[in-house]
């Protein structure tokens, strides 16, 4: 036979330290997204930089693709402007300092604070690939810095001149 013993203090709710220890593992939680937002926003706006710096890379190798006479004046040329996409008459020099200048332009604009951009373009040296020596090995760097970080996006094209 067993005995039942009246309970005296039943308990009813939670106590005060119970309900600050929840409050306290969804605060953690919630300091959890909140980070993880602002790292999400981070490397969206490091996305869309670099999304720029593609578009503006491959802007000019379109550009020097259809100057093939002056694609080794891309790397030596210096950035001016001679009007020749207003329907001016340019030699291929003016043409690629004329693209130099205004992708200079575009992308000085898209990019906080002071971008370097640099273009090279080298002769391949691999016979097998360029028996001719027509080919050009060009390479597009844009870098900027951006809330205290640097970054960097380079691109390299094989382009064919024209013989002169």
């Amino acid at each position: 036979m067993k005995l039942k013993l009246p309970i005296k203090n039943k308990q009813s709710g939670f106590t005060l330290l119970e309900s600050l220890m929840a409050l306290f593992v969804l605060t953690v939680g919630i300091l959890g997204v909140a980070g993880l937002q602002v790292q999400s926003m981070k490397a969206g706006h490091f996305a869309k930089q670099r999304m720029i710096a593609v578009s503006y890379t491959e802007e000019l190798l379109e550009r020097i693709r259809s100057n093939p006479a002056g694609v080794a004046e891309y790397a030596t040329v210096t950035a001016e402007s001679f009007g020749c996409s207003s329907g001016n008459v340019c030699t291929a020099t003016q043409m690629a300092a004329d693209d130099l200048f205004i992708w200079n332009d575009a992308v000085t604009k898209a990019f906080p604070g002071e971008p370097n951009m640099t273009v090279t373009a080298e002769a391949i040296d691999d016979a097998a690939l360029d028996p001719e020596n027509l080919g050009r090995s060009i390479n597009i760097n844009i870098s900027w810095e951006d809330q205290g970080d640097s970054f960097s996006f380079d691109s390299v094209a094989l382009i064919n001149i024209q013989r002169q």
